[in-house]
């Protein structure tokens, strides 16, 4: 009887508590909070998510690909000069004076086995021609490309220039530079041989 009673007891205190615990800490800051790693065989979270307080901080926890696959986090308050798992970074490259608007290989330094880079827009300070037809419209060629560990940047107005009374042309390129730990790369080839439309054997992502 005395050890039914005292659960009763011990039960009817916990229906009543209204604390906070702390695993390593003895000023926990929620219902629940643990100062060193926690390891769990799942998670719920409250619907609808509750918003954090004006003193508090968030962090991007990820398990990183292959052959890694740790868990990755990132937080701009603890590492302010750390990559996001999205960056936007912006090029201002002046061209070569006797071509005036070609870039052919620019290395931005970024690692091109943890980044995918991405070019997102462009923009160039000079009108162009061509000598052989100025209604022509000029598509220009810019790609980002990985080679030697490194992205490198291509632009080019190929087949025209701006006059040769204008100044050197700048290159403006918006890149967005996502962490692969995040991001996912699929490349795909595709042949439509005698037609002019196709499809994919298969959905590349679903």
């Amino acid at each position: 009887m005395t050890k039914i009673t005292s659960m009763i007891l011990l039960m009817g205190s916990v229906g009543f508590m209204n604390a906070q615990v702390g695993i390593n800490t003895t000023k926990p800051e929620k219902e629940l909070t643990v100062n060193g790693t926690m390891k769990t065989s799942g998670m719920v979270f409250k619907k609808p998510m509750e918003k954090l307080g004006a003193d508090e901080n968030y962090t991007f926890i990820i398990k990183s690909p292959a052959p890694e696959n740790k868990i990755t986090a990132y937080n701009d308050t603890f590492v302010p000069n750390s990559p996001a798992p999205i960056n936007i970074i912006q090029f201002k490259i002046t061209c070569d004076p006797s071509d005036k608007d070609w870039v052919n290989q620019f290395d931005t330094k970024i690692n091109s086995q943890k980044f995918l880079v991405v070019i997102s827009s462009f923009g160039f300070t000079q009108p162009i021609r061509t000598s052989s037809g100025d209604w022509l419209t000029p598509v220009p060629q810019i790609f980002a490309y990985s080679s030697g560990g490194t992205w490198k940047l291509k632009a080019d107005y190929e087949g025209f220039s701006p006059a040769s009374t204008l100044p050197t042309g700048e290159w403006t390129l918006n890149l967005l530079v996502y962490d692969r730990s995040y991001a996912k790369e699929v490349n795909s080839t595709q042949d439509l041989k005698a037609s002019t439309t196709g499809a994919a054997a298969a959905p590349l992502i679903q």
